[in-house]
Formats: C-alpha cells, structure tokens, sequence
C-alpha cells in the first residue's frame, strides 16, 4: 500500500474519524481507524460496537491499494501536527512509515482481519432531510436527553416521521425538549419511529458539510444510518418505550411573558452565581413589567436581577415566584431566536410518567417547547 494526500484534508477527516475510537477500551481494536485504501479514494473507520462512521478523503494519488489499521490518536496527531501540504504513506510488512519532507513516522499497525465491519446504508434512505434543518433540531434537543439513566429509554431522542413532519424529543425527566421539521423527500410506506443515541445525533451535527447538504437517513430494527455524503454514520437504536411527551405539552397556558432570548440568557447566568449543590434552581417572578430572578445559597449569599418583560395579555401574570431549573440551557441552545415565550400551566392529568407542573419555554419561529419540570 502506498499513497499520497492532502494533510489539511486528512486532519479534518481524522478528526472527526477519531471521536468515536476508544481510546480506554480495553481492546485495541477499538482505539484505532481503519484505512481503506482504494485506486480514487481513502475510506476511513471507526467504531466503538455501538456507533461506527466511515469518512471519505478524495485529495489522494493512490500508488498502491491497501487496508492498514492504526491507533486513532497516534495517527491524527501526527497528520494534524505536522507542516507539510502533503504527506506520503507506505505500508512495509506490518509498519506504516508516513514521510513528510523532513519527517519520517513509523507506525505499528494492527491485524485488519480483528476489525468489526461497520454497517453503511445500502440503497435509498428512508428519508431525506437538509442538513441545516437537521442540525438545527440536534441542536435544540439533544442536550435534554438523559445521561446513564436507570430509564434506558431516555437516554436517547426519540425520532418519528408523520407525512412531511420529523419530530424529534429527548427529557431527562424533569425538562423535556421538543423541535419539528419539515422533510423533503420519505418512502411513503416507511414512518419510522427510533430512540437515538445522542452521541450519534451529535457527531451527525457536527459533520462538515455546507447549507445545501441533504442527509439520507435509513432506520431499521436496530440500527441508525445516516448518509452525508462524504460520511456515513451508523448506530445502534436504544432499547425501551420513551415517555408519551404530548401529555405534558401544554394546551392551555394561563400566563405568559414575552423575553429577549440573549438577555434572559445574561440573567440566568448572573442569577446562578449564587447557586450550589444544595440549590441549583433560580427563582423568578413578574410583577409590572419585569421579570426578577433571584438565587440564594447558604453561607454564600443571595442574587437578584432585574430584566424587562413585556407582557402578552395584563390578566397574565407569572405572579408566583417558581424555581427555574434548565431554561438557562434552552435559551443557550437557542439564543439565535430573539425571543423567547415563557407561560405557566398544568398538564394533563392523564396518567404519564414525567411530571406534569412546568414552565414553557418557545423560541420563535421555530416549533420547538423546552419544559423545565418544577
């Protein structure tokens, strides 16, 4: 095996490449990417069993095919340390020596025949959506979802597909983010219907890719594929049944007011300075047109902050103080709205395993709800 590429490009493909290698895992087969050398193309893998991606880099001349498997780390930081536009790569018996023009790396490599196949979508994608809008949805929602939850369920987004409607929802089981989307092209016999992994939903929004980008996504029994055309990502589905989260949307919100989302943000900052572990939350009320937010911790101190609210209606008032616990979150993951809706009221009172009392935050323009549960 033998090639040349372009470093820039190579480093940004390993990069991205290396975040789902493992490097404390106790095989080594999963602290390194696997390098398929074609006569056009270098394919680069990665798996940790659970989440795989396979990243193209076209900027090769390719002397001799090949396969090699290497240490993730010791691989990226090589290519991304060095100077040289192009570096030069020649496999010897099991030794990978990478060449620069005054470098020379050589690399122990591992038996390719011990790395796991990982699984890439094979014909159309159930559905297609732009990779803006899905970003966009990743963005406002994953943040929410679980992390190493007894509820396994949670621990993902869930996914569902009606007509021309994508709506993903993640909750930890006290705030519950919801964010809608149009699709541009499904199978009109496919709705799939998955809980995601947020580390896969994640490493999806982060992929290189520019405005116009459509993403194909394939779901099946138990696994997540995701095409962006120079990278394919794949995972496996988390197991459980996720909440019914329309029965704490709220149908009927009896107060409400009206932020600028940055300057909500700047105040919930200030106010938590005065927070701990014993008292996370931020309280706040609105009295004549401003909305205070108030912290206090022991043997710390007290905050209180002062922001200007405009009302939707004079009869709707947020007039209790109520302790805030996630809208800080919200509003960072949304701070590009210049609004931000907050209305008070009860949900449902059909049976339903989150808690019903929460405040409501809405971006606008967009369909998205951030229930911070009290």
């Amino acid at each position: 095996m033998k090639f040349r590429f372009d470093r820039q490009e190579m480093g940004d493909a390993l990069r991205t490449v290396a975040t789902v290698a493992n490097p404390r895992s106790p095989k080594d087969v999963f602290k390194c990417v696997y390098l398929d050398v074609k006569s056009d193309v270098v394919l680069l893998s990665a798996t940790d069993q659970e989440l795989g991606i396979r990243h193209a880099v076209s900027q090769v001349e390719v002397d001799e095919t090949g396969e090699v498997l290497v240490s993730a780390d010791t691989f990226t930081r090589i290519v991304t340390e060095t100077t040289d536009d192009v570096l030069n790569i020649e496999l010897v018996d099991k030794t990978l020596h990478v060449r620069g023009s005054g470098s020379h790396f050589q690399i122990v490599t591992r038996d390719t025949a011990d790395f796991p196949p990982v699984p890439v979508m094979e014909g159309n994608p159930s559905l297609t959506i732009g990779m803006s809008e899905l970003s966009r949805m990743i963005e406002w929602t994953v943040f929410s979802a679980a992390r190493e939850s007894t509820r396994y369920a949670i621990n993902g987004v869930l996914w569902e597909v009606d007509g021309e409607t994508l709506t993903m929802a993640a909750t930890d089981g006290r705030r519950l983010s919801l964010a809608r989307g149009k699709i541009e092209s499904a199978k009109a016999e496919e709705r799939p219907q998955a809980i995601v992994p947020g580390k896969a939903l994640s490493l999806l929004a982060k992929l290189p890719a520019d405005a116009e980008t459509r993403v194909g996504i394939t779901v099946t029994s138990n696994q997540f594929l995701a095409d962006v055309g120079r990278a394919q990502i794949s995972s496996t589905l988390v197991e459980g049944h996720f909440p019914k989260y329309q029965d704490v949307i709220p149908t009927d919100c009896d107060r409400m007011v009206v932020l600028n989302t940055n300057e909500f943000l700047h105040a919930t900052k200030q106010a938590a300075l005065l927070t701990n572990e014993e008292s996370k939350g931020v309280r706040l009320a609105l009295s004549d047109g401003e909305l205070t937010l108030s912290s206090r911790a022991p043997e710390q101190g007290e905050a209180q902050v002062l922001l200007q609210a405009g009302d939707q209606a004079a009869d709707r008032r947020l007039r209790d103080a109520q302790h805030l616990r996630g809208l800080g979150d919200a509003a960072r993951e949304h701070d590009r709205a210049e609004r931000l809706e907050l209305a008070k009221a009860h949900g449902s009172a059909s049976p339903c395993p989150l808690p019903r009392r929460f405040i409501d935050a809405r971006i606008d323009r967009a369909k998205l709800y951030h229930n911070t549960i009290l």
